[in-house]
């Protein structure tokens, strides 16, 4: 029913538009000619006076790609600064804007849409698919709402009892507990198997424990809690992936991608040198919007802003305010989301005596409240990056797969299903900055943080002093903050035999505020 309504309705849509074929010139034209905003202007008017001079119209931007709707205004800015959709732009029939490139019959020309009729095309418009152009929403919602249905099976079928009268462990709280013990202790995946296949007969009856660590990673897997596996060269050069996914060397080093016995001197195929644990943000992202509260607590930065000044949470410093203010279509969006990434070595080995350093990388949430973004369950982590020594530098070579991900969720979006609204929407995401130590701050920004001028705020302008016998830069330029007619400016002896005369440098105060 509501197919033939929308049919009907969108017949009238065409013949509103008299069988012509919009002007296409000005799509072609570079943004900044004056005759591509006259065209964008004329096209914006025609469709909303073709829709019976309706407030919103679906946006044909790259970004929005005829699945947003904005008002006529806002969709004429888009196009005017971002521009078209290109697959859109070249197309001979703007479709989803009510063109066809067909003809008519010439005694429709006048006919006009009344208030009934656009009140049923409004009503059905989301059930055809030719009207909703790349994505149909009610098909797209409809869609989620089977996925929805789907994850919320799943967490039901993990919160069972491990067996009917147990009340301590659920299936995946016994799961998690026994690969906690296997990662803590060492244990080769087939003592572990060899523990999944004998605990069940332990077990009373009707015990829902997995029976093999294939199983067990299945089932982990169903909740995106995998990762991803992508070889490194041992020299740091390169990952092997997208087009160096197939090479047995390093295009730069030429060091074997495989690991080589240390006796017969032979390539070990198969067995790589390093390896890369990439877990994906962009699934994880996307499941947080499936809880309800978690959907709820991801808009919490988009109402509690401090209004007395003082900073309780990022959402109250400057650099959100400045990003606000530069990027105002992302802030716009209370669901799109600001990310915080975060990254220091460690050994994993727990010795002193061991020189192994392995990187984790982590992602920080802050649409979260205070109370919540910092928690360890939310802080994601996201790679994994291999020892024994540090990147130093090259950890750029190890971000890439993040990186990726980050441009897609800056740049494209990616459709999510929101629990809380029960509706689809174009998720997208800001790195705000990153939290480090001052060594990981030189890896991560690719500025020096040591050596003659070693601060990245003075640069060459940097007070150095090079120590002959411990030989190592120190720097003494610290009376620089101190009152001009302060005491200590004059004592040489006390210092570095030199009367202070600097000026003192900015204030530190933790944000980035623009120039």
């Amino acid at each position: 029913m509501c197919y033939v309504i929308s049919s009907f309705c969108y017949k009238r849509f065409q013949l509103r538009f008299e069988h012509s074929i919009m002007d296409k010139a000005w799509v072609h034209l570079n943004r900044v000619d004056p005759g591509y905003e006259r065209g964008a202007s004329k096209f914006v008017r025609d469709v909303a006076s073709a829709m019976g001079g309706v407030d919103v119209i679906v946006c044909p931007c790259i970004d929005c790609r005829n699945i947003v709707r904005h008002s006529a205004s806002v969709v004429l800015d888009h196009l005017v600064t971002r521009g078209m959709e290109e697959g859109y732009k070249m197309r001979a029939d703007w479709y989803v804007h009510g063109e066809l490139n067909t003809e008519v019959a010439d005694e429709s020309k006048g006919s006009e849409w009344n208030d009934e009729i656009y009140g049923l095309f409004r009503a059905a418009e989301c059930f055809d698919e030719e009207l909703a152009g790349m994505g149909n929403l009610s098909d797209m919602a409809e869609g989620e709402d089977k996925k929805e249905d789907e994850f919320l099976a799943k967490l039901a079928d993990a919160e069972t009892p491990l067996y009917p009268s147990c009340s301590s462990h659920s299936k995946l709280s016994a799961i998690v507990s026994l690969f906690r013990l296997k990662t803590q202790n060492g244990w080769s995946d087939k003592s572990f198997n060899d523990l999944l296949e004998t605990l069940p007969d332990m077990l009373p009856e009707e015990n829902v424990l997995h029976t093999s660590l294939y199983d067990v990673k299945k089932f982990l897997k169903s909740f995106d809690m995998g990762y991803e596996k992508i070889h490194a060269c041992g020299n740091d050069c390169c990952l092997f992936r997208k087009r160096f996914k197939k090479l047995d060397k390093c295009p730069k080093c030429k060091a074997s991608r495989w690991k080589t016995n240390v006796h017969t001197g032979e390539t070990k195929k198969g067995v790589p040198q390093k390896v890369l644990r990439y877990f994906p943000v962009i699934p994880r992202l996307k499941r947080m919007f499936r809880s309800e509260e978690m959907a709820k607590d991801l808009r919490w930065h988009f109402t509690n802003k401090s209004s007395d000044g003082k900073l309780r949470h990022p959402v109250d410093s400057v650099t959100w305010d400045h990003m606000n203010a530069k990027y105002p279509t992302f802030a716009d969006e209370a669901r799109n989301l600001r990310l915080g990434l975060s990254t220091d070595g460690f050994n994993p080995f727990n010795m002193k005596n061991s020189m192994y350093s392995c990187w984790p990388v982590l992602q920080v949430n802050y649409n979260l409240p205070p109370d919540l973004c910092m928690k360890k369950e939310n802080i994601m982590l996201s790679l994994l990056i291999p020892g024994p020594h540090q990147p130093g530098n090259s950890i750029d070579v190890y971000l890439e797969p993040l990186i990726d991900d980050l441009n897609t969720l800056w740049s494209i979006g990616e459709v999510t299903y929101d629990a809380l609204t029960r509706s689809a929407l174009t998720l997208k995401a800001m790195l705000l900055w990153t939290i480090s130590d001052f060594p990981a701050y030189g890896n991560l920004a690719g500025c020096k943080v040591k050596g003659k001028m070693g601060c990245p705020l003075c640069g060459k302008n940097t007070e150095s002093m090079w120590l002959k016998f411990s030989r190592k830069h120190v720097y003494m330029g610290h009376r620089k903050g101190l009152p001009p007619t302060h005491s200590f400016r004059g004592k040489k002896k006390w210092f570095d035999g030199k009367v202070e005369q600097g000026r003192r440098g900015r204030i530190l105060t933790g944000t980035c505020k623009a120039d």
